[in-house]
């Protein structure tokens, strides 16, 4: 390993290394978490009997905060902007009780893994 960068702000460190075929750069533990977090949500709300408007609104929220956390540096604001609006359609459907328990558990731990920007974005309307 050539370098170590570490953000105080996320408290979070990425691996840099250099090697033969360029510079390659590691994901944090966050943020591998998060993207965990949101696909086992994405599977937890296909499990749910929810109208097909709010599945694909759902569904398109999700992926959208799946393609942001899966990029080079995410915006935290804006992942949480997504799962912010795919708990406000899974609130107003009444789908976070019951047999939504498991999908309020990944959304609430991805809220803990952004932070601040979580708590702002998602927490408050968990």
């Amino acid at each position: 390993m050539d370098g170590v960068t570490f953000d105080v702000e996320t408290q979070a460190a990425t691996a840099v290394t250099t090697s033969e075929s360029g510079i390659h750069a590691e994901a944090t533990w966050e943020t591998v978490e998060l993207r965990r977090t949101i696909a086992r949500a994405r599977e937890e709300a296909a499990s749910l009997s929810l109208s097909s408007r709010e599945l694909e609104t759902v569904n398109a929220s999700l992926d959208a905060a799946a393609r942001e956390a899966a990029s080079t540096r995410p915006d935290r604001y804006e992942v949480g902007e997504h799962l912010g609006a795919t708990a406000r359609v899974l609130k107003g459907a009444g789908a976070l009780a019951g047999a939504g328990a498991a999908l309020f558990q990944e959304l609430s731990r991805a809220t803990e893994l952004l932070g601040p920007a979580g708590l702002a974005t998602v927490g408050a309307i968990l």
